[in-house]
């Protein structure tokens, strides 16, 4: 009688734990880390040997940020600001634009 009790037990709270994954996983989605500031569209104008580009935007602003691993002279990038929780300052994320 035991063991029914305890095998009983165990079942119940697999099920219980599998019904939470699902609501977990939706919510873990939910916090928001988009960014707020509109995309910027910039071209690359030089490579650093240390793995920085420099970049300047559709406005004439020039920024460094971390090379991608494909990038050469010439190619536009998309950026977002994304605002770093262990500094106080505001980083562009970059990706190649085809």
């Amino acid at each position: 009688m035991r063991r029914a009790w305890l095998g009983m037990t165990a079942l119940l709270v697999f099920v219980v734990g599998l019904s939470r994954v699902p609501h977990a996983l939706a919510t873990a989605g939910s916090g928001s880390n988009a960014s707020v500031s509109p995309r910027v569209v910039a071209t690359i104008i030089a490579l650093a040997p240390r793995g920085l580009a420099t970049i300047r935007t559709t406005e004439g602003a020039t920024y460094e940020v971390v090379k991608g691993t494909t990038w050469r002279v010439g190619d536009t990038v998309a950026c977002e600001h994304v605002a770093r929780t262990r500094v106080p300052w505001e980083t562009l994320d970059c990706r190649k634009t085809l």
